[in-house]
Order: structure tokens, then C-alpha cells, then sequence
């Protein structure tokens, strides 16, 4: 009985908890100690029975295994910053359900920290002890439901870190290209999987409780901690885990759920005995940098800030000043804002969107929230400079609010909707949101446009906590719509507003991946499910990813040495059309492609002195800005404006759909030079 309940020991609790509560020493046990014993034994056996299989805490188990629950960090973690009492969350990644408890992916897991000790010279360990005793078991609110950690492993380390923008679900059956998405219109099938990337524990045949992956240094002891806590402990240095660790966790009561029986009573295939996890392949070669050197006729290189001509005069300037436009050159910027959009609606009809900076009313729009800001529309003729016809949109945020489309159209989120407008602003669609709007895309030829509405997860007072204790909002749900051309869904999914907004393109969708050392990679997934690397390349910052007409791509990134940005438009295959940037005075690049696919401009805003990354900026620090104006087919450049005095939203400029006239905004009036044709 005794060996019995040794072993027992040593597997709950591991070899340094067995050595520490028995003796090897002889020992007389008397009745009450006999019938404690046995109660142990009786509670434990059980416990033992599916906890200390080799095979339990692998993502996928045998048929007599349990499922923990997979959950990765949501914040890093250092000895040296926490003091007792302290809060960790983490986020299930694979839906897990008990008896007692259903957590889905994305659910947030709550632990204390009830012990801890920093590294100390004289010292020779630190050690941070974690009790997981919150859960959002299927419900917005953290309720009681304690877990117990039991295995931890390092973010994955090889190939592809993670997906930065949101992934679509592209999944579809039968016809290829775009008549798959047709295909799926008609079949009715809406309901898709989304390739969502997710980070699952790295797989062991003979994983055991207490076993750390990936992470030197870093014991764990199961259940020796305060209270049965786990026990951290590092030695030679601080207990620190990144974001994005891996965690197994079991529930400490309840029922543990088990995995299916594999059909026919044989031995599940290496697929199903796993649960779907892939097993880490070795290491994965450094990824060399394939982006060409530009050189023309094939690509050219944008001029750089001052050699291009400040005498240029426009065809007509229209001041608007009467309409309410007020810019702040005081206010403090960390990128472009969204608050001046001008498009063109047809070739006289120029639509200009601004914030009148009014004092706004607060009051509720619907599920997307209150009032946060006024936008004032003005739809002016350029010949004649009359406005005729004006609206003020309200909406809940301060993100982007409009969308150009295909044939003289624009998609605007007005309060709890979206709107199509067509020429003469006239409403020709409406959209119902059923939350606040995190994204919108279109395919550069209309034919396609993604959704994205935030699903709130947590309580108001769960939201609260978790900013406080991430610095920045937490990540939230996603729910994804594909619409076609006449604004009907299509296909639909779930993302996480981490992402950065999909990139879409008439053949499919760019993706943008995150890898070791500063390198990226860039993928194209096809409607059809085809995919392709276009690009690796590495940056000192997080990229920029995004499309225009009439089908590239504009990746913004920054020098890994010197650190100052730059950007490449791209073709289908990879290939650079232009590049440019690369001046520590430059604050931002943004890009348009006309209507009609004939060109497109790219803009580049000068700050009065070098801004560092991250580093906010007031507006009226940005000095000036150039325009350059490139022919599509073959990038031979048509036009060059530099005019001071920019506006700080990414989309104060357009071009008309036939390409012959660029409108640019200022601080002071609304400029329109005439685009040359060769």
C-alpha cells in the first residue's frame, strides 16, 4: 500500500514533492492513520488513473485520457513585476467541455499570483506560484472554476509565428476562382470554417504533469505551490514567460471529460490520437529576403522629399471653410487619422468628408454604441464649385468611415449601419450592423467586401480589468461577413480584432505572417484555396498591408538598420512596381488607385524634423506632402505635387474615375491639378 501511494505521489505531485512528504524509513501506521490512508487512496486512485497516463496532457489522447484545457498567455509575465496578489490571464485556444463548465475558444482564464520571489544574487532561484481559480465557463462574467496548471511550453519558435491580418474563410467546394464564392452563393452554404492561426501545445508522447517545453531554466512544480498551487521556479534567474505561452491546464473538481472512443475499438490514427494538433517539425531555415532590387523600366523608385517641383499650380482650388471645415494642427497624432475623405462620385461630383469638430450630443446609436464624432458630407461640383447637397453622418468611432466601390459608389458606416451611396448621394443600399464595426475591405474591382463586427465577450467590469491590466483594450471577437457585389452575405466566420483587417485582392487574399527575427513573409491564398509566398522581407516595425486598383498591393515597413520607413507596391507575382521612402523625416505613406484601374498616387507626408517610431507628432508638424501620380500598366509617372500645409488624415486626396484630375486637401483649401495622360 505504501509503494502504492508513493508512486501515486510522485506522479501528482513529482519527484520533489514524493521525496518531500515520504520517507523511506520504516513506519508503524496505526488504525486512524490506516483509515486516512485508505481515504487517499480511495480519493486518489481515480485521479491517478487518468492523470499519470504518458499520454494525457498531448493535445490529442488515448481513448481512456482526459482533455485539458489549452490556453496560451495574453500578457507577459516577470517575477521581477509582480507582487502577491497579482492577476494573470490567459486565453483558451481550442474549445474544451466539462460536466461543469463549457469554455470556447477565446474564453479568458483568471489566475493569482499567491507567491513570489525574484532572483536575488545571494539567492538561487525565483519562483512565482499561480492558482487559476476564474473562468468564463460559457457567459460573459469570470465565475468560480479552478484549474490546475500542469504543463507549459515556449511560443512556437519555428516558421511561421502567426497571421497579423485576419484570415477569410476561403474553404469551398467545386467550381475555382471566383465562381467558387458564386458557387457558395447559390448552394446556400454560408456557414464556413475561418483558417484562423492558433497556437496549440507542442505534442509529446511522453508528456507528464509538471513538463516544460521550449522554456531553459524554468521548472514547474504541480501542486506544491501555496494553497496546491503550481509552483514557477527558474533558477540563475527571473521567472518570465511571454505572451503567447503555452499552457495545459485540468480542472482541480468535477467530472473530467473524456476523448471519444476511436470508431471500430482500434488504436486512433497519429491524426486523431493527437486531436488535430500538429507535432513540431525541426526548425525551419532562416527565411532570406526574395524582395527584387528595383530597377526601371520595370519598377521605379519614388523621388525622394525636395526634388520634385513646388511650383506647380493647380487647375482650381475650392475653399470650404464656409461649409465648417476647421482643421487642429494642435492635436496629437500617432499615424493618420480619419477624420477628411475625399472621393470622387463622377467626374464633376467630388465628395468631400470632414470633421467640423461641432459639439456632439451623446446619445445612442443602436448596438454599435453612442455618438463620438459628426461627419459633415458636402458633395461639390469642380466646375462650377457649388455644393449641392450636404449631410451629417454620426458615428460611434473614431475608425474609418468610408469605402470607395465600383461605378461612381461609396460605402459609408453611418450609426448602426452601412450605407451605399451613388451619385447625387442618393441611398442605394443599407447594411444593419449588429455590433461596432472593427473593419471593412472590398476587392479592388468591387467584386467581394469583407465585414468585420466586434462581438463583445467580457462584462463591462471584465472589459475594465483586463485593459487595466494589458494597457490597451483586450482582444475581442470578431464576427466576419463576405458580401458580393450587391451587398448579400455570402460566407461567414469568426476572427479576433487583433488582426489587422484582411487584404483583399480580385483573386484572393494577401496575408501577411509574422516570423523569427524581424522577418515576414507574404501569402496569397487564392479564392480556390491556392497558395503562394509573393514576398519575405525583414522590418524593424510591424508592417502594413493593403490593396488597390486596379489589383497590387502596398506594403509599408520600415529599414531593420536604420529604421525609417519605406514602402513597395507590388504585383500578383511579387514583383515590385515601386518603391520608395527611407527619410527620417518621412511620417507616413498612404496609396489610391483611380476607378477606372488607369493609375493610381501614392502619398508621402513630411514632418518638420525626424519622428521616431511610435512617437506622437502634432499636426502642425507635418510640413508637407508629395503626391506622385503613376500610370498602372507600367508605372511611368504622370504627375508630381508637393503642397505644404498637409491634412493629417491618410485619405485627404483622390483620383477622378477616369484618372485625368487629382483633388488634394490642405489646412487651408481643397487644390485640383489635371493628371496628363502621357
Amino acid at each position: 500500500m505504501l509503494r502504492i501511494l508513493r508512486r501515486l505521489s510522485l506522479c501528482l505531485f513529482g519527484r520533489g514533492g514524493g521525496q518531500h512528504h515520504w520517507s523511506r524509513r520504516p513506519h508503524r501506521f496505526g488504525s486512524v492513520e490506516i483509515a486516512y490512508i485508505y481515504a487517499i487512496f480511495a480519493a486518489g486512485w481515480l485521479i491517478a488513473l487518468v492523470l499519470c497516463s504518458p499520454h494525457v496532457f498531448a493535445a490529442r489522447v488515448t481513448t481512456t485520457g482526459i482533455t485539458p484545457v489549452q490556453a496560451e498567455l495574453i500578457a507577459d509575465v516577470n517575477a521581477r513585476l509582480l507582487k502577491v496578489g497579482a492577476i494573470v490571464y490567459a486565453r483558451v485556444t481550442v474549445d474544451w467541455r466539462g460536466t461543469d463548465c463549457f469554455l470556447r475558444d477565446g474564453a479568458i482564464l483568471e489566475a493569482h499570483v499567491l507567491s513570489v520571489s525574484p532572483y536575488r544574487e545571494n539567492g538561487k532561484s525565483s519562483e512565482v506560484d499561480l492558482a487559476f481559480t476564474r473562468a468564463q465557463c460559457g457567459a460573459s462574467k469570470l465565475g468560480a472554476f479552478d484549474l490546475m496548471l500542469a504543463a507549459i511550453a515556449a511560443p512556437p519558435r519555428n516558421s511561421d509565428l502567426g497571421i497579423i491580418t485576419a484570415p477569410l474563410p476561403l474553404s469551398t467546394a467545386g467550381a475555382g476562382g471566383l465562381a467558387a464564392l458564386k458557387t457558395m452563393q447559390l448552394s446556400g452554404n454560408i456557414n464556413l470554417q475561418l483558417d484562423t492561426p492558433v497556437y496549440q501545445f507542442p505534442v509529446s508522447p511522453r508528456m507528464q504533469m509538471g513538463d516544460v517545453s521550449g522554456i531553459r531554466g524554468l521548472n514547474l512544480s504541480v501542486g506544491t505551490g501555496l494553497e496546491n498551487s503550481s509552483a514557477l521556479v527558474s533558477r540563475g534567474r527571473d521567472v518570465s514567460l511571454e505572451k503567447h505561452t503555452l499552457l495545459l491546464l485540468v480542472p482541480a473538481q468535477g467530472t473530467f471529460p473524456r476523448m471519444n472512443a476511436h470508431p471500430g475499438g482500434g488504436q486512433p490514427t497519429s491524426t486523431e490520437a493527437t486531436g488535430g494538433v500538429k507535432v513540431p517539425e525541426s526548425p525551419a531555415l532562416q527565411p532570406v529576403d526574395d524582395l527584387d532590387v528595383c530597377v526601371p523600366p520595370q519598377c521605379n523608385v519614388a523621388l525622394p522629399p525636395g526634388n520634385v517641383s513646388d511650383g506647380l499650380r493647380p487647375a482650381a482650388s475650392i475653399s470650404i471653410r464656409d461649409l465648417g471645415y476647421a482643421p487642429r494642427p494642435q492635436k496629437e497624432l500617432e499615424s493618420f487619422d480619419h477624420d477628411e475623405v475625399l472621393t470622387f462620385l463622377s467626374r464633376r461630383e467630388l465628395l468631400v468628408t470632414f470633421n467640423p469638430h461641432i459639439l456632439v450630443r451623446r446619445h445612442t446609436l443602436g448596438r454599435s454604441g453612442y455618438t463620438v464624432r459628426v461627419i459633415r458630407a458636402a458633395l461639390v461640383d469642380t466646375e462650377t464649385h457649388r455644393v449641392t447637397r450636404t449631410a451629417d453622418w454620426e458615428l460611434p468611432d473614431n475608425r474609418e468611415f468610408l469605402w470607395p466601390l465600383a461605378d461612381g459608389r461609396v460605402l459609408v458606416h453611418v450609426g448602426s449601419e452601412l450605407r451605399v451611396y451613388g451619385e447625387g448621394l442618393n441611398v442605394m443600399n443599407r447594411i444593419p450592423l449588429d455590433g461596432p464595426l472593427a473593419f471593412v475591405r472590398v476587392t479592388p474591382d468591387g467584386s467581394f467586401a469583407a465585414v468585420g463586427v466586434i462581438h463583445e465577450g467580457h462584462t463591462a467590469e471584465l472589459h475594465a480589468e483586463l485593459t487595466q491590466s494589458l494597457h490597451h483594450d483586450p482582444e475581442e471577437d470578431v464576427d466576419v461577413m463576405v458580401l458580393n457585389r450587391n451587398f448579400e452575405p455570402i460566407a461567414k466566420s469568426n476572427a479576433r480584432s487583433g488582426f489587422m483587417p484582411p487584404t483583399l485582392l480580385n483573386e484572393g487574399q494577401a496575408k501577411l505572417l509574422a516570423q523569427p527575427k524581424m522577418h515576414y513573409r507574404v501569402s496569397m491564398l487564392t479564392w480556390d484555396n491556392q497558395a503562394s509566398t509573393l514576398a519575405r522581407f525583414n522590418s524593424s516595425c510591424t508592417p502594413e498591408l493593403s490593396s488597390f486598383a486596379p489589383d497590387l498591393i502596398f506594403l509599408v515597413s520600415c529599414d531593420k538598420r536604420t529604421q525609417v520607413r519605406e514602402f513597395r507596391v507590388l504585383h500578383l507575382n511579387g514583383k515590385l512596381s515601386l518603391k520608395g521612402g527611407s527619410n527620417p523625416d518621412d511620417y507616413g505613406f498612404a496609396v489610391k488607385g483611380s476607378p477606372d484601374g488607369g493609375a493610381f498616387v501614392v502619398k508621402i507626408v513630411q514632418s518638420s524634423s525626424p519622428v521616431a517610431l511610435g512617437e506622437p507628432v502634432k499636426a502642425a508638424d507635418l510640413s508637407s506632402q508629395e503626391l506622385g501620380v503613376y500610370r498602372a500598366t507600367d508605372g511611368k509617372r504622370l504627375l508630381d505635387v508637393r503642397v505644404s500645409s498637409p491634412s493629417s488624415s491618410r485619405d485627404g486626396y483622390a483620383l477622378a474615375p477616369d484618372s485625368s484630375q487629382l483633388a488634394v486637401l490642405t489646412r487651408e483649401q481643397i487644390s485640383i491639378y489635371s493628371v496628363a495622360k502621357d
